[in-house]
């Protein structure tokens, strides 16, 4: 790595490529842990009711089942990938990669993947079924509970062997027939009501947080599972390479150390916190010459002359230039390797001294027992220029030290970072939780401060900017509304459209990922394409209003107006003539634009993250009010007009009424 603006990634970043097989490919080896914990508790059952384990009951059985059906499904995960692994290296010996591959060899692939998935399924109910007995057994045993049951003997026994075989030691085969009779007969029914799926990617799914997080894993690293280029843009745009990174700001390296430590702990337990790790400011060792100035002063030294010796024999001393042409070059003087390579070598080397009164040559300084003059006996003084010559350990201490490979600043402080991917929830909403949590469990010595960075920055910049466009929007609709009808009852049907549009829209986020990825799925997460995506899911709800609107207000023209309708039921039929003599066109207007947007909300591929979550409001939106408006803007526009035609009977002002009155002036 070279650290550069267009290539940000540090030194101690290893990047590996993963590249995925076509979905269609993806073998059908994972089960829910709702029917693992099923099974599980099947097992228990047929356990407790054959005497293997003795019974428990309440909370410790829940306990109990949870513990073995996580387990056994680990395990499960485990037995399934490597049969899986070994299936596709099989077929790809036989048929080649599907990189480049043909039609025909993709359909020789989809038929052999098809033949393994039958094969993970048959496999697959048999090894859970076993391994809920045997994590269930271990278990009980844990808790005590096969010491009283009628048959714990036999249990005890096949938990050794169970524990044993897992581990690759010499077992007892005897302890395993009754059980493999017992996981014969809970197999039938799990068979029967299991479904086999493949790993669900995205950031909803269980491909990132389940498989990479566990076989990806190296002890001592913090994965972060991204594009390469979009974590190339958030690295220059934040300065952290995961979603989230916690800077810590302070006076010394040890103090920011123990608050990043103590930062981590704290955000560990936040739901939705992974990968959280406090960069560990890494040591190396450092050569550190402290120059003792009372033995300096013993041998004459000065410490200036400490100084230059060690910067010519270890940095190198600029003595002169050499001018080539019109470039100038500086020649620099430096010892030879061989007398400045270790700690050793560098205390040898020689500093002239003036001798004073009470440091004869020949006498070590008091208490330095390393200063070996004999070893300089053969120095000539003239080669010195008249001076003598002392070890650089008779007046410095030299030893190696730990200090850190990298020092991290920023405006000028010291820091060092946290840092955290956020899965299964909105990075903005994490933060602040993540914040006030961080308020209450840490304290920040003086001089320290803590500052957040990461792609939830962009959101929040975005969400400020959005709390004033989403109500100008709101206000600008219904100025066009009002100088489209001058009527400001108008205008107030059609907005009425837009909370039933926002309703649609959050019923839409809620319910569509629990349709895709199963019921327990969380809703969609609140981002910026979610805003826009209301946003125009607004303006079309309201469009769609209009059209309404438009034949009602027809309707009414056609008979005159108001002051030409002679009774409320024949308002009330111009009304339905409006609604539903012209539904047709209506709603050929909303199938156009639901089923323009329909595809949006399924799509795969580059940009897909920003398409489904701004086109579903769109469609929730559309699909709700729109029934809504059909249903109910007839009804209340026929409200708003009969309170005006009351108030035109009441005052005498319809025309049937002055057409009476001028005839009956007429006759008198």
């Amino acid at each position: 790595r070279a650290e550069t603006a267009t290539d940000p990634a540090p030194l101690d970043m290893v990047e590996t490529f993963v590249n995925f097989r076509p979905r269609e490919l993806w073998p059908k080896r994972v089960i829910r842990y709702a029917d693992a914990e099923k099974q599980t508790r099947g097992v228990l059952k047929a356990l407790d009711r054959r005497g293997f384990i003795a019974g428990s009951r309440g909370e410790d059985r829940d306990s109990l089942v949870n513990d073995a059906a996580q387990k056994a499904l680990e395990r499960f995960d485990e037995v399934m990938r490597e049969l899986a692994l070994k299936r596709y290296q099989e077929i790809e010996r036989e048929l080649g990669s599907t990189a480049d591959a043909d039609a025909a060899r993709l359909k020789q692939w989809k038929e052999r993947v098809k033949a393994t998935n039958w094969e993970l399924f048959d496999r697959g109910t048999e090894a859970f079924t076993w391994l809920a007995l045997e994590e269930t057994v271990k278990a009980a045993q844990s808790k005590g509970l096969l010491a009283s049951a009628t048959r714990g003997a036999e249990s005890e026994r096949f938990a050794t062997a169970a524990f044993n075989t897992q581990v690759g030691r010499p077992h007892d085969a005897t302890a395993f027939p009754a059980f493999g009779e017992l996981r014969a007969e809970l197999e039938v029914p799990f068979r029967d009501a299991v479904v086999f799926r493949q790993r669900t990617g995205g950031p909803k799914g269980d491909l990132v947080d389940d498989e990479f997080g566990r076989v990806l894993q190296v002890p001592g690293w913090s994965n972060i599972f991204t594009q390469p280029i979009v974590n190339r843009i958030e690295m220059l745009s934040t300065g952290v390479r995961t979603d989230i990174g916690i800077k810590v700001f302070g006076p010394d390296l040890e103090t920011i150390t123990r608050v990043c430590q103590q930062i981590e702990a704290a955000v560990k337990p936040v739901n939705g916190a992974r990968d959280v790790v406090a960069a560990p400011i890494m040591g190396k060792g450092y050569l550190e010459i402290t120059i003792d100035r009372v033995k300096a002063a013993r041998f004459g030294v000065s410490v200036e002359d400490v100084q230059t010796e060690i910067e010519t024999a270890l940095g190198g001393r600029v003595v002169t230039y050499t001018v080539e042409d019109r470039e100038r070059f500086p020649v620099r003087v430096r010892y030879a390797r061989a007398y400045r390579d270790d700690e050793d070598a560098v205390k040898r080397l020689l500093v002239p001294a003036r001798m004073t009164a009470d440091a004869k040559p020949g006498t070590p300084a008091t208490g330095d027992a390393a200063f070996r003059p004999e070893a300089h006996a053969g120095v000539i003084e003239h080669s010195a220029k008249g001076k003598r010559l002392v070890p650089l350990i008779a007046v410095a201490d030299v030893r190696i030290t730990e200090g850190p490979a990298v020092v991290k600043s920023e405006n000028g402080r010291l820091l060092n970072y946290v840092t955290l991917n956020v899965r299964g929830r909105d990075a903005v909403g994490f933060v602040e939780e993540a914040k006030r949590v961080v308020a209450q469990k840490v304290k920040l010595p003086e001089g320290v401060h803590v500052e957040w960075a990461g792609e939830f920055e962009h959101q929040e910049r975005a969400a400020r900017t959005l709390r004033w466009v989403f109500p100008a929007v709101i206000l600008v609709i219904f100025l066009v509304l009002y100088l489209t009808y001058h009527d400001l009852a108008d205008a107030g049907l059609m907005m009425l459209a837009v909370p039933e549009a926002l309703a649609g829209g959050a019923f839409f986020l809620f319910l569509f990922p629990k349709i895709v990825n199963g019921w327990d799925s969380p809703p969609l997460d609140f981002s910026v394409a979610v805003w826009v995506g209301f946003i125009a899911c607004f303006g079309m709800a309201t469009e769609t209003g209009i059209v309404m609107l438009l034949y009602l207000r027809e309707a009414i023209e056609k008979r005159g107006g108001l002051e030409n309708i002679r009774s409320l039921d024949e308002l009330r039929a111009a009304v339905i003539e409006g609604a539903v003599h012209r539904l047709r066109p209506k709603l050929l207007t909303e199938g156009v634009a639901i089923i323009a947007i329909f595809p949006m909300v399924f799509a795969t591929g580059v940009g897909a993250e920003v398409l489904a979550p701004m086109a579903l409001p769109v469609l929730g939106g559309l699909l709700i009010s729109d029934e809504v408006v059909d249903l109910f803007l007839p009804v209340r526009f026929f409200w708003v007009r009969k309170a005006r035609w009351e108030k035109l009977e009441a005052e005498g002002k319809l025309n049937h009424q002055r057409a009476a009155s001028i005839e009956g002036e007429r006759k008198a």
